[in-house]
């Protein structure tokens, strides 16, 4: 029996509020430092992959860098990004990308659970952005097509998205804030047995980065789903309580502290001198939905490092969601600058 249940896979273990839209696969992180960060783009670093969240941060420097991104995700998921940028004087900054993920060969079966064969499945988007430079002012737009084929029947789609990002960066007092409106879009092509497209997974997001003067490290907190206030709710699967005559008690509504602080992330970054680089945040949300009750795990920790010659730089990540599952990234960058 074909079903597309693994499509809401990525949506489901990334933490965020799930269900209800398509092409959920574009929140995946598009850089180690991203996942590392708690999966949101940051400033105060050269990340041109940073550009596929935000296209904001990109900029002239990167002329001609190339970066490769690849996480082997849960199960035989995988995932592989790569980016190239260039500038061009007086007329802005652009960068284009591939992203690509693949979730393996499936068994295909009729209603009575015969074999039929095997099918494949897999996703990705074509991406390309451009920015503009004002100062300490930056603005950018992505473009961007996502598509999902399965082998079985010819099931295909094809959408089209974009990003609207600003930013501002003052590198003398080592401040960088951005606010981005992510992966507005429609379908364009969809199965014949869909009328209705489904929406892409719009958000707001915005980010705040200061490095502390006279100490290596910087500081990184971000809001996500600014474009809604409800981020809590009371979990079905939970045991349910009973009152002395047996009737059973319904759960209290979520408090107001509850759906606030389920729009943070929290990271540090430490800069020592040297080549090195180490990254720890914490996604409040995503520990919320994917830690069990009670339970002491690490869920919605995330952690990283990264090596910095002067030609080229390589960074590792470390994503906890819960007990016995986790998502190792690793991004390649050739031709990055240092800080």
């Amino acid at each position: 029996m074909q079903r597309w249940w693994f499509s809401g896979i990525i949506g489901l273990l990334w933490g965020q509020i799930a269900g209800g839209w398509s092409y959920d696969f574009l929140n995946l992180p598009p850089s180690a430092r991203s996942a590392a960060l708690g999966g949101l783009a940051w400033g105060g670093a050269n990340d041109l992959n940073a550009s596929a969240q935000n296209p904001a941060f990109l900029r002239p420097a990167y002329h001609h860098s190339f970066h490769l991104t690849v996480q082997p995700y849960l199960a035989d998921i995988f995932m592989s990004q790569i980016a190239y940028a260039h500038h061009q004087p007086s007329i802005g900054t652009f960068w284009a990308g591939l992203l690509y993920i693949n979730y393996g060969q499936f068994r295909q079966t009729d209603e009575l659970g015969n074999a039929l064969g095997n099918f494949y499945a897999y996703e990705g988007a074509l991406m390309m952005g451009a920015s503009r430079h004002f100062g300490r002012w930056h603005t950018g737009m992505n473009i961007k097509f996502p598509f999902s084929v399965l082998s079985v029947d010819r099931h295909q789609r094809l959408g089209l998205g974009a990003d609207i990002g600003m930013a501002y960066e003052d590198s003398a007092r080592g401040l960088s804030a951005s606010l981005v409106v992510r992966n507005l879009g429609t379908e364009l092509y969809r199965p014949s047995g869909r009328p209705f497209a489904q929406p892409f997974p719009t958000s707001l997001q915005m980010t705040l980065s200061y490095r502390v003067p006279h100490a290596p490290f910087r500081i990184h907190v971000g809001a996500i789903h600014l474009e809604r206030w409800k981020m809590a709710y009371n979990d079905p699967l939970q045991p349910i309580r009973y009152d002395l005559s047996g009737n059973p008690v319904p759960p209290p509504p979520p408090k107001w502290t509850e759906h606030l602080f389920r729009h943070f992330v929290g990271g540090v970054e430490l800069l020592p001198e040297g080549f090195v680089r180490f990254r720890m945040a914490y996604h409040v949300q995503r520990r919320r939905e994917l830690n069990p009750v009670g339970s002491s795990a690490l869920g919605g920790m995330s952690f990283g490092a990264g090596i910095y010659a002067r030609k080229w730089q390589i960074d590792y990540a470390y994503a906890l969601f819960f007990r016995r599952a986790a998502a190792h990234t690793i991004s390649l960058a050739v031709k990055p600058f240092r800080e």
